[in-house]
């Protein structure tokens, strides 16, 4: 959400640290060569530790040393947490030293012949000697990351809180009061689902939401309200970034297909800027809303529908005796005189065949078309006119209900069986809104 500032105050709290040290490099520690120390790891004076590698073996001799031909280990210093070093210094046991100012901080012992100890591998670098007898470690003691001001904020009681930490901060309150929603008997007046909506139209999926006023005013909001449509399977809102998902538009069926789906529209007011000229105050300058928690479910329905066609004797459209066109394209009428996924709004045209005339036209409204969305392992919707089984709603409504199949005489969607009270569900069954439907396995 934007946050809009109506007045910056610049509060600088100051706490007493203690010093740290310096990053001016100091001698920190000194390693001595040990023969109870020859391999792996081991940290000296929690400041640095020593770790062999390479291949050979590491042996004493008054110092550390590979005693394997043509073979390399290395020796290498690596700073605790809490310490930077800046350099190393190694020395052989007659006080021959070199020294290593970038990391890696390593020592390569080698044995061609004689053993030696240089600041390179494969005797590149500074020699030091024959053996390594000292580390000196130098470097400082690092000063601690600053740690990120964490700050709580109680969307309820709309506070913050946070651990003041050991170095000066700057708060800067922010006084743009949230939109708000207008009030009828302290009720906020929140966007609701419009029922019966049909897809691919120019109806609206809700009644809009109403925004407070600002101010005294009688004409000018707090805001806009700001609308999202998703699948009802989404569980999130869209981010705010997503600009081709939010709109000051109210939402049509128009976004959704032919086939009809269960939308989610998910909503928030955008707060309203200063006018233009004006100073900002907490009358005039307001902060976007949080997004919804609870969207709105809008079912919308199928925008096909099925045309039967009844004769009143055998001379029938399934026999032949007439064509059907819907707009400008012929349609199939199938062997018991059905229409199926005709659009509203959609032209039909019957042309009764060549010898034959229609005596007499009725066009009359076919049953409702109702709908149950049912749960379990998976979830679907059946849609059904009252008083049909299953097989005749799979049948009667093909592209609404093509989830559904008949297995065996039962009802399946999904490859999952349909149960009533335990009992499987069967294709003669009667469809009955509270028959108590769930998806279980077997």
């Amino acid at each position: 959400m934007r946050n809009k500032i109506l007045m910056t105050l610049a509060l600088l709290l100051t706490a007493v640290t203690g010093a740290w040290a310096g990053e001016e490099p100091q001698l920190l520690t000194k390693i001595y060569a040990s023969s109870s120390f020859l391999t792996g790891s081991q940290t000296f004076d929690d400041i640095a530790t020593v770790t062999f590698g390479g291949t050979g073996t590491i042996a004493f001799n008054n110092g550390w040393i590979q005693n394997e031909y043509n073979k390399e280990a290395t020796v290498t210093v690596t700073a605790v947490d809490g310490y930077t070093i800046t350099s190393i210094k190694l020395y052989d046991v007659d006080s021959n030293n070199a020294t290593i100012s970038t990391s890696p901080f390593t020592a390569y012992l080698n044995k061609w012949g004689a053993t030696y100890v240089t600041t390179g591998s494969g005797g590149a670098g500074d020699y030091v000697g024959d053996q390594v007898a000292m580390i000196e470690v130098y470097g400082y003691k690092s000063e601690p990351d600053e740690p990120a001001i964490d700050v709580k904020w109680d969307a309820a009681t709309k506070t913050g809180n946070f651990v003041m930490p050991a170095y000066d901060v700057e708060i800067a309150p922010i006084y743009a009061p949230v939109a708000q929603w207008a009030k009828v008997d302290n009720v906020d007046q929140l966007p609701t689902a419009i029922e019966g909506v049909i897809a691919d139209t120019d109806a609206p999926l809700i009644v809009e939401g109403t925004v407070a006023f600002a101010g005294q005013s009688t004409t000018v909001t707090q805001g806009t309200v700001m609308y999202a449509v998703t699948p009802a399977t989404v569980t999130e809102a869209p981010a705010l970034d997503a600009a081709n998902k939010w709109s000051a538009d109210v939402p049509t069926a128009k976004l959704v297909a032919d086939g009809g789906i269960d939308v989610k529209v998910w909503y928030y007011i955008k707060g309203a800027d200063t006018p233009e000229g004006e100073e900002a105050t907490a009358e005039n300058t307001f902060n976007d809303s949080e997004i919804c928690t609870e969207p709105i479910k809008v079912t919308v329905l199928s925008n096909k529908f099925d045309i039967q066609f009844k004769a009143a004797n055998d001379n029938t459209i399934e026999a032949g005796k007439a064509t059907v066109k819907v707009g400008d394209e012929a349609a199939e009428v199938d062997a018991k005189g059905n229409l199926t996924g005709v659009k509203m709004n959609s032209k039909v045209t019957v042309t009764a065949k060549d010898g034959y005339k229609f005596r007499k036209v009725e066009v009359k409204k076919g049953a409702a078309l109702l709908s149950i969305e049912i749960g379990g392992h998976v979830t679907a919707t059946i849609y059904y006119v009252e008083g049909e089984t299953w097989e005749e709603a799979i049948q009667n409504h093909p592209t609404e209900n093509s989830a559904w199949k008949i297995q065996d005489g039962c009802i399946t969607s999904q490859g999952i069986y349909l149960f009533a009270s335990d009992d499987f569900v069967y294709n003669s069954d009667t469809i009955l809104p509270n028959a108590g439907y769930i998806f279980q396995l077997m």
